[in-house]
């Protein structure tokens, strides 16, 4: 394939695109504190590494209106979208996988499996959507057995765990991504290497078609985009596409927008090192939780 600006990918995924004073439809995002691994978490001994403990797995949701659909993540040379942080990010060595869709039931029971590192349209594996664990009402999916001894680590103090939680709803078909020019990036994810950032200049995943909603699209309507493990601190600086209820699709980027482009803040997001002890934070346009 040959290289071109993404712009006119955009064009193929979405036909229009318009350009408003206003802010609709993105309200910002959720960077959700999914896991912290502990102590038992880091017994298995893997020939390429083992997961440090205390590392982090974040999980990232668009947080968009009611009728609003996520079409793609973006990065052209003008404004790369970039996820890095100062320490590693964890690739699982026997589940490792580049995007959920492909990671059966029999992958999730596996020790440390769940924690992997990779890009989505919204699935959380081969037969779960992907959910905020404040927003999962329905609880821990009960076919899912973890193997003794791992994913019980109570990441706070009113035992927020995976015997309550799992952040993930049962579905028959997840929405499926595509992948435009991030081979190179996708190799991060699919292997156990010592990468610490995933940089796209010119390329995309996106959920074809009419993109994908959230479990509850009435309400919080939070799609799942990403998930990074990492001992360190996590950057995120995105850019995104999403459809609106008439039709038409908005462009909002973390920085330096161009025609047909929008600047939205929420999209720069910086976590604190994961040794720090700090008080939970929430605001309406860029939410950790």
């Amino acid at each position: 394939m040959h290289r071109y600006y993404l712009l006119q990918i955009l064009i193929l995924l979405s036909g229009s695109t318009i350009a408003q004073n206003k802010l609709p439809g993105l309200e910002g995002i959720i960077v959700e504190r999914f896991y912290t691994t502990g102590r038992e978490d880091c017994l298995t001994k893997y020939p390429e590494g083992n997961i440090p403990e205390g590392s982090i797995t974040y999980r990232i949701f668009l947080d968009l209106d009611s009728g609003y659909r996520f079409q793609a993540a973006y990065g052209s040379p003008a404004h790369p979208l970039v996820m890095k942080s100062d320490k590693p990010i964890y690739n699982h060595p026997e589940a490792g996988y580049t995007h959920p869709n492909i990671q059966p039931l029999r992958a999730l029971r596996k020790n440390t499996a769940l924690l992997d590192s990779w890009l989505s349209v919204g699935a959380a594996s081969e037969n779960h959507i992907g959910i905020p664990r404040i927003y999962d009402y329905d609880g821990k999916d009960t076919l899912i057995q973890y193997e003794k001894g791992y994913l019980n680590n109570t990441p706070d103090k009113k035992g927020n765990h995976f015997a309550n939680t799992d952040g993930m709803i049962r579905i028959e078909k997840p929405p499926y991504p595509t992948f435009f020019q991030i081979d190179s990036c996708l190799a991060g994810l699919g292997s156990v290497i010592n990468r610490n950032e995933l940089i796209i200049e010119n390329g995309a995943w996106a959920s074809l078609g009419k993109g994908t909603v959230g479990a509850d699209s009435l309400t919080t309507n939070s799609i799942l985009i990403a998930q990074i493990t990492t001992s360190g601190q996590l950057e995120l600086e995105l850019n995104i596409m999403i459809g609106t209820p008439d039709g038409e699709s908005i462009r909002y980027v973390s920085k330096n927008p161009v025609t047909g482009e929008k600047l939205h803040p929420a999209l720069h997001y910086s976590s604190e090192k994961p040794q720090r002890k700090e008080k939970k934070k929430k605001n309406k346009k860029n939410k950790t939780v």
